[in-house]
């Protein structure tokens, strides 16, 4: 089946730098004033605390020490007496043992210096939990106090173990850390979206689905998340749409879910032009299998009304969603403006030549093809090929058909000599198109090398240009690529190329170029080496 190129599409990437907010980013309605002072055993443990988080560089085991008897007295104390300072400075205590190495997260409670049960076992991150929860109960404006003791060492290392067993294939892993990473700090989203991915991954596609929305939730809530936020909500948007089409009876639901995810996407200009394309691409084609017509159509009328106040990746985008909508007129006027604002780029040439060819007009589709095949000699563009030619066969073979049942209807001689001249004429052409089609039909699985883009981006004067370079041969091969930069008017700006390979049989290898000039729009590549 062809596809209309898109130049707007991106892959996310699971990979976050994981960032750790000092304090809350919202005000308290109320300043925390938990009292530290009393009884003497807080006053002791809150010395001890700013003595052990200072002391950097110190023997560990002075400082286990340290904190083990800060431990014990406090659970040697009445508790009833200030029962939130007691709370608070046993969490930070926890902590800090938590930062010291040999300390697991499950420890013997006299080893951490409890004074009851010593025999017993302790859950690091749970006990920590409880003491931050009871003082946040207590005091919820204290919130913003506890949420850094929370996301210390204990809670980053586990988030960062569960991203890189996640990245490697580790579910089990990835899905314990990241879910004890939750008992420690509920408020940052890294411990949802962890657990969304391996949800996702196994197919349990509404858990995944409840877990991205837990996500983006807690991400909202500060901009230090925005790029969890933004790569959670579009994760969103797929894993239900990937719901509607394994469970047709709730199809409407899950289509719902991802019209909502990728409406709030697309429609947020604080994130990034990539997500908001890509978004309203996921929405116009929720929109259509939903039956919203109208709806997936309305999308692209401001390119529609007005192209020239878009830019030219969105000129295109507009017309790949007017294709999907069905709307082969906005289709065709998106692609036309398209090639009059860039008629050397690729997705240009390649796009409104598709057009062409769905409404049989097969000769403009043939000078376009010419043109796409001068700056794209090793592309993958057999099918179009294809198609023209059988579309050009088709036309003669139909011409000839009208000539020769004019020919026998006639009883003019002069006009049966020009109609049976005429005749040879489309028969010749029929044969030469039909040939045409055939070789490339013959030729399409064992074209020797093919040279696919993922990549054409620019900013300011300066070019990106990635893809790779298939080697459909047995043996390995080496290839040089050389790449003019075209400005608007097909002239070169500049000129760079860079060896790929070797490249093994049946294999891919990458390239990656770099150019800088001004008004750079298109590129054109010499045909590689077979």
């Amino acid at each position: 089946m062809l596809v209309f190129r898109s130049t707007a599409i991106t892959a996310a990437v699971f990979a976050v730098a994981l960032a750790v907010p000092a304090a809350a980013q919202q005000p308290a309605a109320k300043q925390c004033s938990v009292d530290e002072g009393q009884p003497s055993e807080v006053a002791r443990a809150y010395l001890t605390v700013s003595q052990v988080a200072s002391a950097h560089g110190a023997d560990p085991a002075s400082l286990k020490k340290k904190l083990a008897d800060a431990v014990q007295m406090l659970t040697k104390s009445d508790q009833h007496d200030n029962p939130v300072g007691h709370a608070f400075e046993m969490g930070k205590l926890l902590v800090l043992w938590t930062s010291l190495p040999d300390v697991r997260l499950t420890m013997d409670r006299g080893t951490l210096g409890y004074a009851t049960n010593p025999k017993d076992s302790i859950n690091l991150p749970a006990a920590i939990d409880s003491a931050f929860t009871a003082v946040e109960t207590a005091m919820p404006e204290c919130a913003s106090e506890t949420q850094p003791w929370r996301s210390q060492k204990v809670w980053i290392d586990l988030v960062n173990a569960s991203i890189q067993e996640l990245n490697a294939g580790s579910l089990d892993s990835a899905d314990k850390h990241a879910t004890v990473s939750l008992v420690l700090n509920r408020k940052a989203p890294y411990g949802f979206m962890v657990r969304a991915q391996v949800a996702s991954r196994r197919n349990q596609l509404d858990q995944a689905i409840a877990l991205f929305q837990q996500t983006i939730a807690a991400a909202s809530a500060d901009t230090l998340y925005a790029e969890v936020r933004d790569q959670s909500r579009m994760n969103l948007g797929n894993v239900a749409r990937q719901a509607a089409d394994a469970d047709s009876t709730h199809a409407t639901k899950y289509l719902k879910i991802a019209v909502e995810a990728f409406r709030d996407l697309s429609s947020d200009t604080t994130a990034t032009p990539s997500y908001r394309a890509t978004a309203t691409g996921g929405l116009v084609d929720a929109d259509l299998t939903l039956g919203d017509t109208a709806a997936a159509r309305a999308i692209y009328q401001p390119e529609l009304t007005n192209p020239k106040a878009f830019s030219f990746n969105q000129i295109v985008q507009g017309g790949v969603w007017a294709t999907q909508a069905g709307d082969s007129a906005g289709a065709s006027t998106l692609f036309h403006a398209a090639y009059q604002m860039n008629p050397y780029h690729r997705d240009a040439l390649s796009n409104l030549a598709l057009i062409d060819l769905r409404q049989q007009k097969f000769d403009s589709a043939l000078t376009l093809l010419s043109q796409l095949k001068a700056v794209d000699p090793n592309g993958d563009n057999a099918r179009l090929w294809l198609f023209t030619y059988a579309g050009m066969a088709k036309k003669f073979a139909d011409l000839n058909h009208d000539i020769v049942a004019r020919f026998k209807q006639s009883k003019d001689q002069k006009l049966k000599r020009v109609l049976s001249d005429s005749a040879t004429l489309t028969t010749d052409s029929n044969r030469v198109y039909t040939e045409l089609a055939v070789n490339v039909n013959t030729g399409m699985d064992s074209i020797p090398v093919l040279v696919s883009f993922s990549q054409f981006s620019s900013q300011g004067d300066s070019v990106t240009l990635k893809g790779t370079i298939a080697n459909h041969t047995d043996d390995a091969k080496t290839y040089t690529l050389k790449v003019d930069f075209l400005d608007h008017a097909g002239a070169v700006v500049v000129s760079d190329s860079t060896t790929v390979g070797p490249v093994s049989g049946h294999a891919t290898g990458q390239f990656a170029l770099k150019a800088a000039g001004p008004g750079i729009t298109a590129f054109r590549y010499a045909p590689v080496d077979k």
